[in-house]
């Protein structure tokens, strides 16, 4: 039998390999069989969870480089790849390729992460610009790609969060004729299966989802008529109930809610240059501190990283793409990135293993 270090028992051997950093585990896969099996079982890193010694990282939807060639610049499009971040130890790296598509992930798609799988979630055909209902799901501990069952249907630019027991829930968004939608499904991760939920009021195209106190919460959004003047109201599903129901005037600051993120315990938005905190007992934004200098009126994308928010946008003068770390003392720490992870982030999210 192989073993990875001799006289050493195996219980001491996984307590050991319990407290490496998951950027670290390729190699150790390398080492022995049963390592490689240890690091490759999902079971590993449920034990990392029980016992505290798991990570957290973020994963990030990014523009990839289309090279120097004369062909390339005149690409329309740049192709977005997966990127992971490591704050722990300021380290970058980049996720496979889908073996799907040659030309990058799909565009204006969903990502979340649940029970250390990604599951990519509809957007546009990378080479195509087709609207898709596919799902995509990356498993983290072995390190490869397979499909999920379909959407019932079509769908870009939609809102998507996970609730707490571990469903994935979308809304709105626009169809393959580009009119916004009210529909709304969920995605049962265990059994694969996607179920129609009721509809919202009305169409919400470029919505965006959280979840906040256990309910689904869809915010602001434009229907087809109404394109680019964004709603002031929110839709609540409480999964209890599968009821709808509408906040008014929860999003009168206007413009697109893509930012937002519920952290530390409450529901964030970075705009304006401001850090923006809502107030749900007031229904109500409050200032709660200001954007680094640097940075353009609206960040891009924000996730949370234990008690920090990462947050992402561009510069005033250069519209060069920078990333920071929020914490909620108000303080703002530069993340330098390398010159292979400079390309434009379109969203991010966390990743625990």
């Amino acid at each position: 039998m192989e073993v990875g270090i001799p006289n050493l028992p195996h219980e001491i051997v996984r307590e050991c390999l319990l407290r490496v950093n998951y950027n670290s585990h390729d190699n150790l896969k390398a080492v022995c069989r049963n390592w490689e099996t240890m690091l490759t079982s999902p079971l590993f890193y449920e034990d990392r969870k029980i016992s505290g010694t798991s990570e957290q990282f973020i994963c990030l939807l990014q523009a990839i480089s289309q090279g120097k060639s004369p062909q390339d610049k005149r690409q329309r499009s740049p192709a977005y790849g997966l990127t992971l971040y490591y704050p722990l130890e300021d380290a970058w790296d980049s996720l496979p390729s889908i073996p799907y598509f040659s030309g990058g992930i799909p565009l204006f798609c969903q990502c979340v992460c649940v029970n250390q799988k990604l599951f990519m979630i509809g957007g546009w055909h990378p080479s195509q610009w087709e609207a898709m209902k596919s799902v995509f799901i990356y498993d983290f501990p072995s390190r490869t790609w397979r499909r999920g069952a379909d959407m019932p249907r079509v769908r870009s630019f939609f809102a998507c969060s996970i609730s707490p027991d571990g469903l994935i829930y979308v809304a709105g968004g626009h169809g393959d004729n580009k009119s916004a939608l009210r529909a709304a499904e969920a995605y049962d991760v265990k059994h694969d299966r996607w179920e129609i939920l009721p509809p919202m009021s009305q169409e919400r195209d470029r919505c965006h989802g959280v979840f906040l106190d256990g309910k689904f919460t869809v915010i602001s959004g434009y229907a087809t008529e109404s394109q680019g003047r964004f709603e002031r109201s929110a839709e609540v599903f409480d999964p209890s109930t599968g009821v709808w129901s509408r906040v008014e005037n929860m999003w009168n600051i206007g413009g697109c809610p893509r930012s937002c993120v519920a952290a530390l315990g409450h529901l964030y938005f970075f705009h304006n240059q401001h850090v923006m905190r809502y107030n749900g007992k007031e229904n109500v934004w409050e200032v709660v501190a200001s954007l680094p200098q640097c940075m353009d009126d609206v960040a891009t994308c924000a996730a949370v990283w234990h008690d920090k928010i990462f947050v992402s946008g561009s510069t005033y003068k250069s519209g060069e793409q920078v990333c920071y770390m929020f914490d909620n003392s108000g303080k703002w720490v530069h993340i330098e990135r390398p010159h292979d992870f400079v390309g434009f982030v379109q969203s991010a999210i966390t990743v625990e293993m």
